[in-house]
């Protein structure tokens, strides 16, 4: 026989016990296809326990329930559903203000990692051990490690903030923001180690490339400039200056949309070596020695700089496998850059080299396998005589 029920009245709610444990039932407004629309809704409180023996033990769960629900009644978006304060609010306001590659890294985060799991929860309902059960859940579906989780809470968090600035999510500051804390689950696995190419494999790299002047380029530019990809594919002949040695980036392309470097740090000058040069001005007489355009231009767009995961897929990599090489990517080159400058100057120049700060720099770019000079200088300096 099923456990009798208990119910009290808490002014638009009501308490009820079930199979032990106690339920909030209410009734609230909540927009379905533009319009406002009252809709029942149970929540559960607690077990039947000692502590919540009688309604009347919960009565401050009720209150702060109660409370979210009084506070979205002020707000702009009354009861609006998560998802869709993501799809119409947040991601609209991440195309206007960020770069299309974010935009996109956005919208497909919260398609197939968080929305899944957010599909049946108000923007009020959302509390710290929400945030963690859809970060688990996407963790365990998809085998994710932890940085790609670290990335989902990232967006979720920077959903609740801007719900918090707009008055759509019912905070008193930021700190109350679900998302911000919540624990990155267990089951997430370590991120693999990423990979530098050596000084001699680049090396190896050009010579087996010899034979295709535009992939021979295009790896030259990525080693010993250390520009990003899309940097690297913004580059543009009438911004090398062949009395001053360097070739300026001014913009980063992504698929075909022309932006600007990802950081203001990343607007700059890089050098052009010797060996650069020489490389360069390969490609510059094999294109018929053009006064402007992009460099790496595309073999049958001229007007469009060619797509170089295409390229390292159809040229670089088959090229490489058949003289013994492996292809590493080309952040790899942009790592390989950083590491070898590091090695013969220090962690500032480093990063200036990249166009970063020093500490992204030392994080993500410096992979040594063995003692950096100047450390090696200042260890011997500093412990030099104490054996005597």
């Amino acid at each position: 026989m099923a456990q009798k029920r208990r119910k009290r009245t808490y002014g638009t709610g009501n308490v009820f016990e079930h199979r032990g444990s106690w339920f909030l039932r209410y009734r609230h407004d909540v927009p379905v296809n533009g319009t406002i629309v009252r809709k029942q809704k149970c929540v559960r409180l607690a077990d039947v326990c000692d502590r919540y023996r009688i309604e009347s033990d919960l009565r401050e769960l009720v209150k702060n329930e109660m409370s979210k629900v009084e506070q979205s009644a002020k707000c702009s978006h009354v009861g609006i559903m998560f998802v869709e304060y993501a799809e119409t609010v947040f991601l609209p306001m991440v195309e206007r203000t960020s770069k299309p590659s974010t935009y996109a890294a956005y919208k497909t985060y919260l398609a197939r990692y968080i929305k899944p799991w957010a599909a049946d929860y108000a923007l009020r309902d959302f509390t710290k051990a929400i945030v963690s059960s859809i970060l688990r859940s996407a963790a365990n579906t998809y085998e994710l490690n932890t940085e790609t989780v670290k990335k989902i809470r990232s967006i979720l968090s920077a959903v609740f903030s801007l719900a918090i600035d707009t008055g759509a999510y019912p905070a008193r500051s930021e700190f109350e923001n679900p998302a911000s804390h919540a624990r990155i689950p267990e089951s997430a696995s370590d991120p693999e180690p990423t990979e530098a190419a050596t000084f001699a494999e680049v090396q190896a790299y050009l010579s087996a490339l010899k034979g295709n002047v535009l992939a021979r380029a295009a790896v030259a530019i990525a080693a010993l400039t250390g520009v990003r990809p899309g940097e690297a594919r913004g580059l543009r002949w009438e911004e090398w200056d062949r009395a001053e040695r360097h070739i300026w980036v001014n913009r980063s392309i992504w698929h075909r949309e022309v932006g600007t470097p990802k950081t203001e740090k990343s607007v700059r000058p890089v050098p052009v070596d010797d060996q650069l040069r020489e490389i360069l001005l390969d490609l510059w007489n094999a294109q018929g020695c053009p006064i402007s355009g992009y460099i790496l231009a595309g073999e049958k767009r001229k007007n469009h700089p060619v797509i170089l995961d295409n390229l390292a897929k159809r040229a670089i990599r088959p090229t490489l496998e058949k003289a013994g090489l492996t292809w590493r990517g080309w952040y790899a080159l942009r790592r390989c850059h950083g590491t070898e400058v590091r090695k013969h100057t220090n962690g500032d120049t480093m990063a200036k080299a990249l166009g970063n700060t020093k500490e992204v720099a030392n994080k993500h770019y410096l992979k040594v396998t063995e003692v950096l000079p100047d450390v090696r200088r200042g260890v011997t300096a500093a412990f030099s005589g104490l054996i005597q």
